[in-house]
């Protein structure tokens, strides 16, 4: 994955030598994940949340750079390592979050306070949408998005502003229509595969949560919102 530099807009559709490496980029990853699994469930153990750090920096942001590349034509965004710090820590967060639901919604079965049907559904609701937990990270990473961009802004702010409708347009159905399938996948593998399965997953949370931002902050008619806008028909 490499950067290109700015192209026009009739180059965007042309595949290039950073296409393929960018195309590339995620297989070598899952190579590596596969050769040394035994070495990474080791220091998974032993380190979980440097470890989580590591896989949501590498896979998540990879996900905006695919944003990046089908809205913009180049693969990668500005402040690039500010920004896998920042993916970096939301995988802490998400993967301290897995456990707190699993332990939770157990709990709550094993007490009667919730059916016992359908566990890992069950597992999946709560996460990303009874405890609000969904909405509060994609928001957060949403707000931080402006924060590294230069802009700053507190979180509320946001909220009054006409193109946070855009942004929840994309982000809040996506609770629904994909957050919790996938997510259930999740919940229904052996707790040592959640956290590798989470940060796979976090490549399409990247790019949803890219989008969503871009068609946010683009003007009606503008170029990033027509790519955006053809890429989700």
């Amino acid at each position: 994955m490499t950067s290109a530099s700015h192209t026009s807009p009739a180059r965007k559709g042309g595949f290039r030598l950073a296409d393929g490496l960018g195309i590339l980029y995620p297989v070598v990853i899952t190579i590596g994940f596969i050769l040394y699994h035994s070495e990474i469930g080791r220091l998974t153990q032993a380190h979980g949340s440097f470890m989580s750090f590591v896989k949501f920096a590498l896979l998540a942001t990879y996900g905006e750079c695919v944003k990046c590349r089908i809205a913009n034509g180049y693969w990668l965004p500005s402040r690039i390592p500010l920004r896998m710090i920042v993916w970096g820590c939301f995988g802490i967060w998400i993967s301290a979050d897995f456990q707190l639901v699993a332990v939770g919604t157990d709990h709550l079965i094993e007490t009667g306070v919730w059916w016992q049907a359908f566990r890992p559904l069950s597992q999946s609701i709560w996460g990303n949408i009874l405890s609000g937990y969904a909405f509060t990270m994609m928001f957060s990473h949403y707000w931080i998005d402006h924060l590294v961009d230069g802009e700053f802004v507190w979180p509320w702010q946001l909220l009054g502003r006409p193109e946070a409708l855009g942004w929840a347009r994309i982000v809040i159905p996506s609770m629904v229509i994909f957050w919790v399938p996938a997510h259930t996948i999740t919940f229904s593998l052996p707790s040592e595969y959640r956290v590798i399965c989470a940060a796979y997953l976090s490549i399409a949370l990247g790019l949803i949560l890219s989008f969503a931002g871009c068609k946010a902050s683009a003007p009606a008619g503008s170029e990033a919102s027509e790519a955006i806008s053809s890429t989700l028909k």
